[in-house]
C-alpha cells in the first residue's frame, strides 16, 4: 500500500513535469515566432525606404517618414534581441526540467517500465 502510493506521488511529479515542458515548449514557439516578426520587421524597412526616396515628395514628409521607419526598424531590431535572450532562459529552463525528469524516471523500475517507449533522453541516442 505504502509503495502504490510513493509511485503514485512519483507518478504525479512526472506528469507535472511533462506538463511544465509543454508549456516550456509553447513559450518557446511564441518566442520563435516574436523573433521572426522582429527578424521581418527590421528586414522589410529597408527595401521600403529605398522605395520612398524614388518618390519625389516634400522633404518634411521625407524626414518624417524616415524617423517612421527607423523607429520601425529600432523596435524589430529589439524584438530579435529581447526574443533571442528569453529563448536562452527558455533552453536553460528546459534542460533542468529534462534533468529533472531523468532523476524520477531513474528512481522507479515500474516508472521507467510505464515511460520506457514515451520518453527518450538526449544521451540516450
Amino acid at each position: 500500500m505504502i509503495e502504490k502510493n510513493i509511485e503514485r506521488d512519483i507518478l504525479a511529479r512526472m506528469r507535472t513535469l511533462l506538463a511544465l515542458e509543454r508549456n516550456y515548449l509553447a513559450e518557446e514557439r511564441t518566442h520563435l515566432a516574436e523573433f521572426r516578426t522582429g527578424l521581418s520587421i527590421s528586414l522589410i524597412v529597408v527595401p521600403i525606404s529605398l522605395f520612398f526616396i524614388t518618390l519625389e515628395i516634400n522633404i518634411l514628409l521625407y524626414l518624417i517618414f524616415c524617423v517612421f521607419m527607423g523607429t520601425i526598424s529600432v523596435w524589430g531590431i529589439w524584438m530579435v534581441f529581447s526574443s533571442n535572450s528569453k529563448l536562452i532562459k527558455i533552453k536553460k529552463r528546459i534542460k533542468i526540467e529534462k534533468y529533472r525528469e531523468k532523476q524520477i524516471f531513474n528512481s522507479s523500475e515500474v516508472i521507467r517500465e510505464i515511460f520506457d517507449d514515451c520518453i527518450v533522453f538526449e544521451d540516450d541516442h
